[in-house]
């Protein structure tokens, strides 16, 4: 599905440019947040509004998911007397990268400091889902696996531990499915298809995904390996 075959490409936010524009304003209110918290101290109200966002959000992937799946499987024709296109879906879910920023603000305003993995990741993903998900097609699988992951991790986050297991699991899923899917097109296709351009830029962006996701779950790993060693020399004294 590209861009200019729907009736989308009017709305905002569809353009590169509208795109590009949008990281102004989040770079400026990202730093500025950050600034006041280190001066006042984090926002009382922050940590319970992002408990309600996580629930909230947690939910709509849930939804979007669905409604992904069945535009490919065709389950209900409408869903809660819905009928989506899927130039609608696309636009939906790109939107949601947009909303997305929230996650930024939320944790600052918390006093969390904001990750390397996240900070690309929120600044990036509106440009994926630009190329690989407006002017692409067979964008459906990522994005679905997208919001499987995200529904389990904003559900973590929401409160329900029992989950964190599965949260490196569904994170390289949804990285390695869309490498793969991408990097045959491209194999298959050659550099002159109509879309080897896009791909290629969505297999760079998911690659540097993986290996900031990697250096994530790396860092995790050895914080709670030294806090297991701080319990254990703890207990011998």
């Amino acid at each position: 599905m590209a861009l200019e075959d729907t009736a989308i490409e009017d709305n905002p936010l569809t353009s590169l440019q509208s795109v590009l524009l949008t990281t102004g304003p989040l770079v400026f209110f990202w730093s500025t947040l950050r600034g006041y918290v280190a001066r006042k101290g984090a926002l009382g109200f922050a940590r319970p509004f992002t408990q309600l966002n996580n629930q909230l959000y947690a939910l709509f992937s849930l939804a979007l998911g669905y409604f992904i799946l069945n535009d490919v499987f065709h389950f209900q024709e409408e869903i809660a007397g819905l009928r989506l296109k899927t130039s609608d879906l696309a636009y939906i879910y790109h939107l949601s990268k947009f909303y997305e920023y929230i996650d930024i603000f939320n944790l600052l305003a918390a006093g969390t400091e904001i990750g390397p993995h996240m900070a690309f990741h929120h600044i990036t993903m509106p440009f994926l889902t630009y190329f690989r998900v407006l002017n692409a097609s067979d964008w459906q699988l990522f994005a679905f696996l997208n919001c499987l992951h995200h529904f389990l991790m904003y559900s973590y986050f929401a409160g329900v531990a029992s989950l964190r297991p599965i949260l490196p699991l569904t994170g390289w899923l949804q990285l390695g499915a869309g490498i793969a899917l991408d990097v045959y097109y491209c194999a298959t296709k050659g550099r002159d298809a109509p879309e080897s351009t896009n791909r290629a830029i969505s297999v760079m962006l998911m690659t540097r995904y993986a290996m900031l996701f990697y250096e994530e779950l790396k860092g995790s790993s050895a914080k709670k390996a030294e806090m297991a060693k701080q319990k254990i020399e703890d207990k011998k004294q």
